[in-house]
């Protein structure tokens, strides 16, 4: 009930509380498939259907690449160029409403890469991360339920740094120095050095794990309503944040101590295995069905819907944060639930800001607005 009466407040003030970005066109030059590509885009989103191979999830990761500067299958930039060309461009027009923002971002084999914004060139790609925020959602999805401790970090860290930019600058320190600290093992004794690194570990740290508690916690009401949506109550789902390094804090600086000392203490073992063993790169977040652990227990289309509710959750999360709508990606993944699942998916995803969805087929009406596509060999057809 408290998800619906934020939902509702949400949908009643968006207009005049949210910042309405679309993308509004993209462009491809010697992108995979794509030797060159031009469309404009409606608000709504669009439906890519076509064969297998024909160049769907291709499109998908271009407009992930200029919304995060990454690609959401954590492909190499290397790999997106066409096997027959040097260098790979892509570029979008992104609309606010009052402003337009054109994005455009250009690598070659040689690692060489430049980043624009309106024409003007950026430095780092943390200035590039962020600004439009983005959720996807495809088959690989599935090793967020299925697979190790890491796929659940990396998406807890994707979803957060879009939430709150200074949980991607904590998370670039504390990594920074974790390596930082690493490297000084086998090499160097000397524990004032290794104070250093350990004192920014601890302080970044604490910002990430206190952040990582309140967002996990907001999931976990969002998780369940949607997944209750989509499988119309049949089970109940949950989800639990494990610090790696356990201890009951009420302050960030109590913690920072506690783990700062931990860290001297395990300074000597770390050396000898050669990384740093505890810390929030350790975390874990445990997923659970009807109470079981749900990696053990949970059919595939149990955790396929799952890792769906989770994404759903967190364009809600994001929306009810940054206060402008987003992009959702959907990649030939909802496909696979059963029948009853899909028809129940399709209203729940069409609400989240400017959809694209990628399938073979799609058997479910979308509303009118969707542009209707066909792909075919790295074409792109508008039916």
């Amino acid at each position: 009930m408290e998800l619906y009466i934020i939902v509702g407040i949400f949908q009643a003030l968006r207009l005049s509380i949210f910042t309405l970005m679309h993308l509004d066109s993209l462009r491809l030059i010697n992108f995979r498939n794509y030797k060159e590509l031009s469309l404009q885009l409606p608000e709504s989103g669009a439906l890519f259907e076509g064969l297998n191979g024909s160049g769907k999830t291709n499109l998908l990761e271009s407009i992930h690449l200029l919304c995060t500067g990454r690609s959401q299958r954590a492909a190499a930039r290397k790999t997106m160029i066409n096997h027959n060309e040097q260098s790979a461009f892509v570029a979008g027009c992104f609309d606010y409403g009052d402003s337009r923002v054109e994005a455009s971002l250009g690598f070659d084999r040689d690692k060489k890469v430049v980043m624009k914004i309106n024409d003007q060139s950026l430095g780092s790609f943390s200035e590039w991360f962020g600004q439009r925020p983005v959720v996807s959602f495809g088959t690989d999805d599935l090793e967020i339920v299925y697979g190790p401790p890491e796929n659940r970090r990396r998406f807890l860290d994707m979803l957060i740094s879009q939430i709150d930019r200074e949980y991607f600058d904590a998370l670039v320190v504390y990594r920074r120095n974790m390596l930082c600290r690493n490297s000084l093992m086998g090499k160097v004794t000397d524990p004032l050095q290794y104070e250093v690194y350990e004192e920014a570990m601890a302080q970044s740290g604490a910002e990430l794990v206190f952040f990582r508690r309140r967002v996990v916690e907001e999931l976990r009401g969002a998780l369940n309503q949607f997944y209750g949506e989509i499988s119309e109550k049949r089970e109940s789902v949950d989800l639990l944040y494990e610090p790696r390094f356990k201890i009951d804090c009420s302050s960030k600086n109590e913690w920072k101590n506690v783990f700062c000392n931990s860290l001297a203490q395990q300074r000597r073992r770390d050396i000898e295995i050669g990384f740093s063993s505890t810390g929030p790169h350790r975390d874990e977040v445990r997923f659970f069905l009807d109470k079981r652990v749900a990696r053990n227990f949970g059919s595939q289309g149990q955790c396929r819907t799952f890792a769906l509710s989770l994404k759903l959750a967190s364009v809600l999360l994001i929306e009810r944060y940054r206060r402008h709508s987003m992009i959702f990606l959907i990649d030939d993944a909802v496909s696979e639930l059963d029948q009853g699942r899909t028809s129940r998916v399709y209203p729940l995803i069409e609400a989240k800001g400017q959809v694209f969805i990628a399938t073979p087929r799609l058997d479910v009406p979308l509303r009118a607005e969707v542009l209707n596509c066909t792909v075919s060999d790295g074409k792109v057809v508008v039916r």
